[in-house]
């Protein structure tokens, strides 16, 4: 669930392609790769928090919902604003501060019990979030070779996320939010173990002497309909992802039986990321994106009908695998069309934005009406965001095409 954000780093002298930086240090990397999985577990848990606030038995289903978008929120204003100052910054006290939000905000909402001052917790924690997440990103894309470093990434996300989903499964999910909020907190602090050995200072890219000689196609038309397109993608998934656990209620599904789905679903995740990393560019990125956004949709409207626990672990490990297996790929998209990189940082913070607003939109949709329209209009925007995806790649290479004839 990582993405390289863009920043205006740069050095006055290229450095030996040879030289292993700080960046490249295997602690150093493991620092880098085990700040990320905050974000991550910020964006994948949201089930998982819904069905906790709910089982509180004192918040509703469209306050639990606003509960994790505005930690959602706070998160991607967080990854843009501190891109911004990246380049001018002791990363590593900016790394701590991150933790330190991030920490209070989970211990505070373990102990809320008003929902205002649960509600300003939870901003925090998204706020605490987003600042690591920025730091740990640009990162790991300082490193020789970005592409390794963030399928690295991506499955220790997976997998990290999959252990606390099953952690969070021993208990019922029926019982109230706090002991999830306490298992956040002691994840936040061992990972912030880690901040010792994270690199201290800014890195030009090993890589950009490479970059520096490749010429890419782009269009800023066809990087704005990418970027609409990615948000789609993720409005969509936001639409349902989190509701997952009251979806299967509303058939009669337990909550034991949908934490075991949940838990279950990180292992899908995994298979969808070894997956991208088995086939990589082998079939172009088209078809990829067009299986897999279908699949996801198909995913969708499955769980809408689901009415046992066999089903529901069989949906949400679909839905899980598909989710991974598009990102790369719609990055990969916009990545070939900005070829400058100013709209990467925004696709950073499109991530957790979009699952935001597409938890508004179905909380609004699901007001005094059955999950079916909600189900329905989320898998509409997977669509659109096909229909838009595939809009900027053929733009792409019509402008590749151009260059290389010389119009």
């Amino acid at each position: 669930m990582t993405n390289q954000i863009a920043t205006p780093e740069r050095s006055a002298e290229s450095r030996n392609p040879n030289e292993v930086s700080g960046y490249d240090r295997p602690a150093a990397l493991a620092a880098m790769i085990l700040m990320t999985n905050l974000g991550a577990v910020t964006m994948l848990l949201t089930p998982a928090l819904v069905g906790g606030y709910i089982g509180s038995g004192w918040i509703g289903q469209a306050e639990a919902s606003t509960l994790t978008a505005t930690e959602l929120t706070g998160m991607s204003v967080a990854v843009v604003l501190t891109s911004l100052v990246l380049s001018r910054i002791d990363r590593r006290l900016f790394l701590a501060t991150g933790l330190l939000f991030t920490a209070l905000g989970h211990f505070s909402s373990a102990l809320a019990t008003a929902y205002p001052l649960l509600l300003a917790s939870r901003a925090v924690a998204g706020i605490g979030v987003g600042i690591t997440y920025a730091i740990a990103v640009a990162a790991v894309s300082r490193t020789r070779a970005p592409d390794r470093s963030f399928g690295l990434a991506i499955t220790a996300n997976q997998l990290t996320v999959t252990l606390i989903l099953w952690i969070l499964s021993w208990r019922s999910l029926g019982q109230g939010y706090s002991g999830a909020m306490y298992v956040l907190l002691v994840f936040t602090v061992l990972t912030g173990l880690g901040g010792w050995w994270f690199p201290r200072s800014s890195s030009e890219p090993a890589s950009l002497a490479v970059n520096a000689r490749m010429k890419p196609s782009s269009s800023r038309l066809a990087s704005i309909i990418g970027l609409t397109g990615m948000f789609l993608f993720l409005i969509g998934i936001g639409g349902v992802w989190p509701f997952v656990g009251e979806i299967a209620r509303a058939h009669g599904i337990g909550s034991d039986a949908v934490g075991y789905a949940l838990a279950a679903s990180g292992f899908g995740g995994i298979g969808g990321g070894l997956l991208v990393s088995l086939i990589g560019l082998r079939f172009g990125r088209t078809l990829p994106i067009i299986v897999g956004t279908l699949g996801l949709a198909t995913a969708m409207l499955v769980l809408n009908a689901v009415s046992d626990r066999i089903g529901l672990s069989v949906c949400a490990i679909s839905f899980m695998a598909f989710w991974i297996f598009c990102v790369p790929y719609y990055l990969g998209v916009l990545s070939t069309a900005d070829s400058d990189g100013r709209l990467a940082v925004l696709s950073s913070a499109a991530m957790p934005f979009g699952l935001a607003a597409g938890q508004a939109i179905s909380n609004a949709l699901i007001a005094g009406r059955s999950n079916s329209v909600q189900v329905m209009v989320s898998s509409l925007f997977l669509l659109m965001a096909l229909a838009m995806t595939l809009m900027s790649a053929s733009m792409v290479r019509k402008v590749a095409g151009k260059r290389m004839s010389g119009i």
